[in-house]
């Protein structure tokens, strides 16, 4: 690290600095209504989730997904999408192909950025932080981040297709270390996820925040207690910002 720097700070990708907009679901069903099937954006919602979750059971713990199968990451996608619309019984006619929703979500207008990102990420580099992204994603992600106009932030891009390990694997973190040529004791690590991204990056030696956006912050807070220290706890990013500069 140059001297001026003082550590790094590492981000999570989705639900941390940008979100789906307007839904996963939505998008689902305005390309199938195109196809002359009506399917209500949260029921699709509901059954993408349900199908993400079901189909992640079979994905051993901190391994890449996308490398699982001969189809590598639009197999993944046909997938979770297929499942999806078997819940909601789309008939298959009306069915989008996996290739065109991925297209949609590597579009930065199926994205929105949270209203504090640009903010946090300019102030820590003012005050003489590096940057990094720590992100389970697929290789859509460099592209994407340059279509938001948020790639010039970061020194380093470590992702989970290309680094072959997903969160909380000790891999994908050792990984964004040595990419920045740091000391785990001098990172932090802002994510969304209670497990993946807060417990990954303490087991690797990092500082962890988690951001929790919505009603269940009190929930997690308490959790938290059990997990680690419950200051870790931030709302948004300008909080997450505010703990690491104090």
């Amino acid at each position: 690290m140059g001297s001026e720097s003082r550590g790094v700070v590492f981000f999570d990708v989705g639900g941390t600095l940008v979100d789906v907009s307007p839904s996963v679901g939505a998008v689902y069903a305005t390309a199938c209504a195109a196809r002359g099937a009506r399917v209500a954006p949260s029921d699709l919602q509901e059954a993408f989730d349900r199908a993400w979750v079901t189909l992640s059971e079979d994905v051993p713990r901190g391994a890449d997904r996308y490398r699982l199968f001969a189809g590598g990451e639009r197999e993944w996608w046909e997938r979770v999408s297929t499942r999806a619309f078997d819940l909601c019984g789309v008939p298959v006619p009306a069915r989008p192909p996996a290739d065109e929703l991925r297209a949609v979500f590597a579009r930065p207008e199926a994205w929105k950025i949270y209203p504090e990102a640009r903010d946090a990420l300019a102030e820590l580099r003012r005050r003489g932080y590096r940057l990094g992204v720590l992100s389970n994603w697929d290789s859509r992600l460099p592209e994407l981040l340059a279509a938001l106009d948020l790639e010039a932030h970061f020194e380093a891009l470590i992702y989970s297709a290309a680094a072959g390990y997903e969160k909380p694997h000790p891999a994908i973190f050792t990984a964004a270390l040595e990419a920045l040529n740091v000391d785990p004791s001098r990172a932090v690590h802002i994510g969304d996820r209670l497990e993946e991204d807060y417990a990954g990056a303490k087991s690797a030696g990092m500082r962890a925040l988690l951001v929790r956006r919505g009603p269940d912050l009190a929930a997690m807070r308490q959790e938290m207690t059990h997990r680690g220290d419950e200051r870790d706890l931030v709302a948004d990013l300008g909080e997450a910002v505010r703990r690491i500069v104090e």
